[in-house]
């Protein structure tokens, strides 16, 4: 099945959340390791707050006007290396039926480029293992920079 050219563009992820309710479930679906005590409500005053103070970068794929992915991203100073300034993702989402192509790839060449404009010197993006993301990653020039851990308490 080919698609026809998808857009990315700049969004505010706060402005989304309703529009993408539906994407937001299946990312969870997909990718939840907790699914017990994460439940999904994304706390928007929160976003707005981000957005507001000019510390995010978010982006959407779309179809003509239908969101099909997402990635959303919050841009600042490293807390102990204060002049460092790093793109740390939160969301990164592609549909699943809009993952053959370069689609995915190029949004996150996109935020990569719209991260870089806000002045990052460094981008971090989380992957679950044994994800396509994680196997992209290295080939993107990525490198492990921290591992994280989770254990429910």
């Amino acid at each position: 099945m080919t698609h026809p050219v998808l857009t990315i563009r700049s969004i505010k992820a706060s402005e989304w959340i309703d529009k993408a309710w539906t994407l937001l479930q299946a990312h969870r679906r997909e990718l939840t390791t907790n699914p017990d005590i994460m439940e999904l409500k994304p706390r928007r005053e929160r976003y707005e707050a981000l957005e507001t103070a000019g510390f995010t970068v978010s982006l959407g794929l779309f179809d003509r006007e239908s969101l099909i992915g997402y990635s959303v991203n919050i841009v600042d100073a490293n807390m102990h290396y204060g002049d460092l300034v790093v793109g740390q993702n939160d969301l990164l989402f592609v549909h699943p039926r809009y993952r053959k192509g370069q689609d995915g790839l190029a949004l996150i060449h996109a935020t990569e480029d719209a991260v870089r404009a806000k002045g990052a010197h460094m981008m971090l993006w989380h992957a679950k293992d044994g994800t396509t993301l994680q196997g992209l990653m290295p080939r993107l020039g990525y490198r492990i920079q921290d591992i994280i851990f989770s254990k429910v308490l």
